[in-house]
């Protein structure tokens, strides 16, 4: 079985080599083999690889990659037969590791059968993706009860997979949002997207204002942000008092600084949202609606699911190098079809 593995934390194109591993032993109770045809490259895979989740290395190297589309080729003593799971149906899964592998051994709670009429390409973008959208959706909702119900939301990096998803799925809630984007290009781009939402582009001057007269000269309740870095300062002057900044990933290299005074005097909410406490966080009847959910999204807009690049499991190097350029429009998959 060919695998992509990390043989220690560091720079992916010094530590990830494509090996061949031993053949899956066959699943034990409760779990299944999934043979992986598609998986996303997620810029979370890349900050796993060079050791800034704080994990242990397992024995052996890490295989990374947290999600995917396959086919189930064996199913372990246990696994209900009336979930679906069974030996030729199309999942997609959503365990912590092992995706970049030609097969995935996991436990049959994390493999959720799709539709025919799901593409392969599609399916392949939808967890962790969505997952990170309604987490996000029901932070806001905690922080802010109110919130996108008069002044809409603010989705900085807007033009990424998992906004465009939160976008979706605030539109199916009739919540308001908003996005920002890094340029022009952009901006229009996401407004072709999606014609009924304001983008502005934080590469123009007055990106502020626009945002504030996009809510109407109201401060804003809350706002979500994967980049952090010096433009957390911006943002905190757009919030009002009791609003809330929620951190989804952490793309800026440079830390955050601002002047606290502004948190305090506003009682302002910084709160991180992580798809990886899914699992500890949500009770199995809401992972369930969730999964459910964004298979429903990728049939219904399967237009927001652009696939840039689609590399062979030999090409990771080159997938990675694609996934870190700049001013991508669409996902970067690997695919395998042993």
């Amino acid at each position: 079985m060919k695998a992509i593995v990390a043989t220690r934390f560091g720079e992916p194109a010094e530590v990830l080599e494509l090996k061949t591993l031993p053949d899956m032993q066959p699943p034990g109770p409760g779990e299944v083999v999934v043979r992986v045809t598609k998986r996303q490259l997620h810029l979370g895979n890349l900050a796993m690889i060079r050791g800034r989740f704080n994990i242990p290395l397992p024995a052996g190297g890490l295989v990374p990659g947290g999600d995917g589309v396959g086919v189930v080729e064996a199913v372990g003593a246990g696994v209900d037969p009336a979930q679906g799971v069974k030996p030729g149906a199309r999942v997609i899964f959503n365990p912590s590791s092992g995706a970049w592998a030609e097969r995935l051994k996991t436990r049959a709670e994390l493999v959720t059968p799709i539709p025919d009429d799901l593409l392969d390409s599609i399916a392949a973008q939808l967890l962790p993706n969505t997952v990170i959208a309604l987490l996000l959706l029901r932070a806001a909702q905690r922080a802010v009860p109110d919130a996108g119900h008069e002044i809409p939301m603010l989705l900085t990096a807007a033009g990424s997979a998992v906004a465009r998803i939160a976008m979706l799925a605030a539109h199916r809630r009739g919540l308001k949002i908003m996005g920002a984007v890094r340029s022009a290009e952009g901006a229009k781009a996401l407004s072709v997207r999606f014609p009924n939402m304001s983008v502005v582009s934080t590469a123009d001057s007055d990106w502020v204002g626009e945002v504030r007269r996009a809510a109407g000269e109201r401060p804003l309740q809350v706002i979500m942000d994967p980049v952090g870095g010096a433009m957390v300062g911006r943002l905190i002057g757009l919030l009002g008092g009791d609003g809330a900044l929620l951190f989804y990933g952490g793309l800026a290299p440079e830390p955050i600084t601002f002047p606290s005074i502004g948190l305090a005097h506003h009682e302002i909410m910084f709160k991180g949202v992580s798809s990886s406490r899914w699992m500890q966080n949500t009770s199995a009847e809401q992972r369930r609606e969730d999964v459910a959910e964004a298979i429903e999204i990728g049939r219904a807009a399967p237009e927001q699911f652009d696939v840039e690049a689609d590399y062979d499991l030999a090409r990771f190097a080159d997938a990675i190098a694609h996934i870190e350029r700049t001013g991508r429009n669409g996902a970067v998959l690997i695919s395998s079809n042993s």
